[in-house]
């Protein structure tokens, strides 16, 4: 496959978690209601998207549109509500755990701390399902600037323990925060990942931009962020910082409890 993402490439969904949030539960906009979920993936199919498992994405064998949905950080939601959206709509999923912390809870972020994450039964359920599990670091640390030993811990380490878990070594990484700096991306590939995903700025094989779907998404701004020139917009919109925000409430948002 050739890196960067070209139009010919496989578009590359981030989700987070799957439940229904309040904004104050939920202030980042990470956890999609399950019945969002499945209306978008619904959406996809019905525009004749053929959706990818990690392996076909990494073998290259896919049609142009393609797509590959990823979830980070591993929470419970996604297997008590996510899981049975992909199991109807036959849809695989690669999910991105962080291997330090399973059992525990969103800690890092301290707006909402307690969200429970995957223990380790709950992450070979998600392999059981049929999802593509992969490594998302030790505990949430940015890999921007990481010392040395910060890096070993989120990548070796973090991809040992998960196989201890999985009985497989990981093939993707998924970098916290979407952050990366040469070394991380070097310490990436020196730690055997095939491909590791970064969300907006992409850097070649080892940072492969993802577009990042959210709780504030409606049926016309998802349309939008799985329009093959979005990235672009995307870019430009970053270099007008107010323009992306009055973009989208122009469009809409979706309401939230």
């Amino acid at each position: 496959m050739t890196y960067p993402i070209t139009p010919r490439q496989p578009l590359v969904l981030m989700y987070h978690g799957v439940g229904l949030r309040s904004a104050s539960q939920d202030p980042f906009c990470l956890f999609v209601p399950p019945d969002t979920l499945h209306r978008q993936l619904r959406l996809l199919l019905d525009r004749g998207w053929t959706p990818l498992t990690l392996r076909r994405y990494l073998r290259g064998d896919f049609p142009r549109r393609s797509v590959l949905v990823t979830f980070d950080d591993g929470y419970q939601g996604l297997l008590d509500e996510g899981v049975p959206v992909l199991r109807e709509l036959g849809v695989p999923a690669t999910a991105f755990v962080l291997s330090g912390v399973l059992g525990g809870t969103s800690a890092w972020m301290a707006e909402m701390p307690d969200e429970p994450l995957l223990d380790a039964d709950g992450v070979r359920a998600l392999a059981d399902a049929g999802l593509d599990v992969e490594c998302h670091g030790w505990d949430h640390g940015d890999l921007a600037n990481a010392e040395p030993g910060t890096l070993v811990r989120n990548l070796r380490d973090a991809a040992a323990a998960l196989a201890d878990i999985t009985g497989r070594r990981a093939r993707a990484f998924a970098y916290p925060y979407g952050t990366h700096d040469p070394a991380a991306r070097r310490a990436a590939a020196e730690a055997g990942f095939e491909v590791a995903f970064s969300v907006h700025d992409g850097a070649g094989r080892y940072a492969i931009p993802r577009v990042d779907i959210n709780a504030t998404e409606i049926d016309a701004t998802f349309r939008l962020k799985t329009w093959r020139g979005y990235p672009a917009v995307r870019r430009v919109s970053g270099a007008v910082p107010l323009l992306r925000p009055a973009l989208h409430s122009l469009i809409g948002f979706a309401q939230r409890p």
